[in-house]
């Protein structure tokens, strides 16, 4: 079981918080809509500022994700070829985490050309906010999945390294 730290608390309590926000905007903008309120357009920027803190808070949500182990994944497959061969499930294990920080590496390169490329490009509702600090919160979301994945990757090599890895265990933290 991985033990938390005070980087790991931030990143959860960040998606957190902007999970919250957004289910608190969308509230907000239902009852204006439902009770047909006028807001004197005060409101007007609750409906994009909940759709762009949504956007970022599922990449930082999905570094928690990342962190946890619970990405979508073959667990399936990857404990019978473990108990199999455990050799061929640690080349799949290796692989896989491989793929995913490749995959990883060439999204944050391209999320973080789009942010500083589109820095000022405006896309409405929110004056002050851009496609650009979009993307930067999407990078910082990639990156920190890219994090995880490189600890999973390390802690993976550790495992091999001191023989934890090839012992049997009888089961893990979460069952």
């Amino acid at each position: 079981m991985k033990r938390d730290h005070l980087f790991d608390r931030i990143v959860l309590y960040t998606a957190t918080g902007l999970f919250a926000i957004t289910i608190v905007l969308t509230t907000i903008q239902i009852f204006v809509r439902l009770l047909d309120l006028p807001t004197f357009g005060v409101l007007h920027w609750t409906e994009p500022a909940a759709r762009f803190i949504l956007i970022v808070a599922t990449y930082v949500g999905a570094a928690v994700a990342v962190r946890n182990n619970e990405h979508i994944s073959i667990q399936f497959l990857l404990e019978r070829l473990t108990g199999w061969k455990p050799r061929i499930g640690l080349a799949v294990q290796v692989l896989g985490e491989l793929i995913v920080i490749s995959f990883l590496v060439v999204a944050l390169q391209g999320t973080t050309i789009t942010a500083i490329g589109n820095w000022t490009t405006s896309i409405g509702g929110i004056g002050f906010v851009t496609a650009g600090h979009i993307y930067l919160g999407i990078s910082i979301g990639i990156a920190l999945m890219v994090i995880y994945a490189a600890i999973d990757i390390v802690t993976l090599a550790r495992g091999i390294a001191n023989g934890s890895y090839w012992r049997s265990e009888e089961g893990t933290a979460d069952e």
